[in-house]
Formats: C-alpha cells, sequence, structure tokens
C-alpha cells in the first residue's frame, strides 16, 4: 500500500485572497498528481472546514468554507488529522459541522470526534494484503479543545494509548500523526521524544509529525520510524524555511514499513509545488 502524508492547511487571510483570486483548486493542482498516485494520503485540516460558530479568544482562528471538503478530494487528499490546536477555533458546533461536510465530500478524519471515544478511533485501511491503523492527536491543546464523556472536540495522547495497544493486535502497520514540537525549530524538542518513547513502545510503526511549520528531520527508535515535522502544505507564509516542506511518501507491508522517501516542496502564492526529485530516507 502507498501513503502520503503533507503538512498543515492553514486558511488564514493569504490563503482566503488565494481562493478568491484563482480558485480553491489552485491550491492543489501542481501537486495532485502526486496525490493522486498513492493510495491514501493525508494532510493536517488546521481549523474548521464551516459556515457557523463565533471565534475562541485566541491569537489564531482559521476557518475555511465547505468547498475545501469537496476540493481535498478531488485533489487527492481522502483523509484528514483534525487532531490539531485549530479544530475547535470556532467553537464545538463549527467543529461537528465540519464533520458533516467532511463525510459529506468523502473524506474520512481522525484525531477529534463527537466525544473522546470517538476522538481516539483510528481510521483502519485494508486492501486484503495488509491492514493498517492511523491515528491523530495534538499535543499542543488549547483550553476547551479535548473532548469529553458528551462533548466533542479533539484527541489526546492519553485518550489514545488503550487504541494503539488494541489497534496493535489488529492491524499489521500502525501509524501515529501527532500535533507537536515549537514552531519554527528545526530540532524536536524533549517532550517530543517522550512522546516518541511511548509510541515506540507501544508498538507504533511510523511517526509523522507537523505543528512546527519547517521540516523537522528523520530518525530511528528502534524498529520505529519518525519524521519529526514535514512543515506546511497550503500556507502562504513569508520565511523561506516556513516554505520549504516535505510530501513524506510510505510503501507498507505486512511486515511494516517497505521503503520512506521524502518529496521536497516549495509553496508559492499558498500553492505546495514539487521541487525536486525524493530523497530516500529508507531502506
Amino acid at each position: 500500500m502507498r501513503l502520503a502524508f503533507a503538512g498543515d492547511i492553514i486558511f488564514g487571510k493569504g490563503i482566503q485572497q488565494v481562493v478568491r483570486l484563482r480558485g480553491m483548486p489552485f491550491l492543489f493542482e501542481a501537486v495532485a498528481p502526486a496525490l493522486r498516485a498513492c493510495d491514501w494520503v493525508v494532510a493536517n485540516m488546521e481549523g474548521c472546514i464551516a459556515t457557523g460558530g463565533a471565534p475562541m479568544d485566541k491569537e489564531y482562528t482559521f476557518r475555511a468554507t465547505p468547498e475545501l471538503a469537496a476540493t481535498l478530494r478531488w485533489a487527492g487528499i481522502p483523509m484528514v488529522s483534525l487532531g490539531n490546536n485549530h479544530s475547535v477555533d470556532f467553537g464545538v458546533e463549527a467543529l461537528q459541522e465540519t464533520f458533516h461536510h467532511l463525510r459529506r465530500a468523502g473524506v474520512w478524519w481522525a484525531g477529534a470526534g463527537y466525544d473522546a471515544s470517538d476522538a481516539s478511533m483510528p481510521v483502519y485501511l485494508d486492501d486484503g494484503r495488509v491492514r493498517v491503523a492511523i491515528f491523530c492527536f495534538t499535543a499542543v491543546v488549547p483550553r476547551g479543545f479535548p473532548a469529553g464523556a458528551k462533548r466533542a472536540g479533539v484527541a489526546t495522547l492519553e485518550m489514545l494509548m488503550p487504541r494503539i495497544r488494541e489497534a496493535r493486535q489488529q492491524a499489521d502497520v500502525l501509524i501515529a500523526i501527532p500535533h507537536w514540537g515549537d514552531e519554527g525549530k528545526t530540532q524536536p524538542n524533549a517532550k517530543q521524544q517522550r512522546i516518541t518513547r511511548r509510541l515506540a513502545q507501544a508498538g507504533v510503526d511510523l511517526i509523522v509529525g507537523h505543528h512546527p511549520h519547517v521540516v523537522q528531520g528523520y530518525a530511528r527508535m528502534g524498529k520505529t520510524h519518525i519524521l519529526y515535522s514535514v512543515g506546511n502544505f497550503v500556507h502562504t507564509p513569508r520565511s523561506a524555511p516556513s516554505r520549504r516542506a516535505l510530501l513524506l511518501q510510505a510503501e507498507v507491508g505486512r511486515q511494516g514499513i517497505r521503503s520512506l522517501a521524502a518529496l521536497p516542496l516549495w509553496l508559492e502564492n499558498g500553492q505546495p509545488r514539487i521541487a525536486g526529485e525524493a530523497l530516500s530516507l529508507y531502506p
């Protein structure tokens, strides 16, 4: 099974302006062929997809129009992570509206749900040859964001750990997508390392992170492969480091990770463009 993992989709003012001038599909046109060549692609959706809700009292809040959901599927992105520090930017109602628009467009998600049990569920992929479980969660947790027993919200690591141990008995490959780290830092911090150890001990095969908005490097911890941050994906950052990004390409089989390659991207006018040949990370 061929998988790919992209970084942050940030529907800020810059992206909104690009969409008004060029249309929503423009954001993905340059990289869509590479996405569609994969069996499954996961990107991180920063913020909600909604028309309702009110912004929370925080520095940055992001909300995309419903058109984005269908455009994701058209571009070859059948799944997004909602396990981040912006999914509840416009409140629980807007998060639930996000679920509606994604479901209607045929886009799967993990990392958020109608309650804590729902939010901690993985997405299972099974093509008859290999079974994969993909978990998403955030380690950057604003107040009021975590899902509760009867409240919609995002998943945290503690919610996921029992599910991960359960999935280890049911899937050939376990993949964790954490939202973590320090913004603008190219090296993982101590908290990322602690989380990595817990995930590795639980049997996770591949960890692909985001949140720093810059690329952080590849590492191994035992049998676990880690790419700490793939950077941005659809965004209008100003600095060169934050405009460089990666699309992580993985081939997986019953025995685990068969190969990993990093396809370099460059963000121009909010649009990710392929910026070179894929670099083999493993084997």
